[in-house]
């Protein structure tokens, strides 16, 4: 399947769990391809926001280019939404991380797998603590 493909039914999985969760959810198609600061999805409710961009690939590392993030933490700052990287693994699930548990490396945003899956949250957790199921 093509990275693009790939990338946009994990985003449709999330955006259904999400809403199953109690938040409004929209996703933005071609956040990416956009020229203006735009995450790939935004969930609302009551008052809170969160804003995530999303990764959908088997890897032993995550890499978020620095301008891709500034322009998820611009965004971000200026709607008053948290900020989350979503990475969904196959057969593993998806990790949820602040980009602060990244490290900057001045090119890269980067987690290793094996800190993603200690360091971030899993959809269930997401779902029972973060959004409050």
């Amino acid at each position: 399947m093509a990275r693009y493909g790939k990338g946009a039914n994990a985003e449709r999985e999330l955006i259904q769990a999400l809403f199953d969760a109690g938040f409004s959810v929209v996703r933005i198609a071609g956040s990416g391809k956009n020229p203006l600061p735009a995450p790939d999805i935004i969930a609302l409710r009551k008052g809170r926001a969160i804003a995530f961009e999303c990764k959908a690939w088997k890897a032993k590392n995550l890499a978020i280019p620095v301008d891709q993030m500034q322009q998820l933490l611009q965004w971000s700052k200026r709607a008053g939404a948290e900020p989350l990287i979503g990475w969904k693994v196959p057969r593993k699930g998806w990790f949820f991380l602040s980009p602060r548990q990244m490290h900057n490396s001045g090119k890269f945003y980067l987690i290793s797998l094996n800190d993603a899956m200690r360091k971030g949250k899993s959809l269930f957790t997401l779902q029972q603590k973060v959004l409050g199921k």
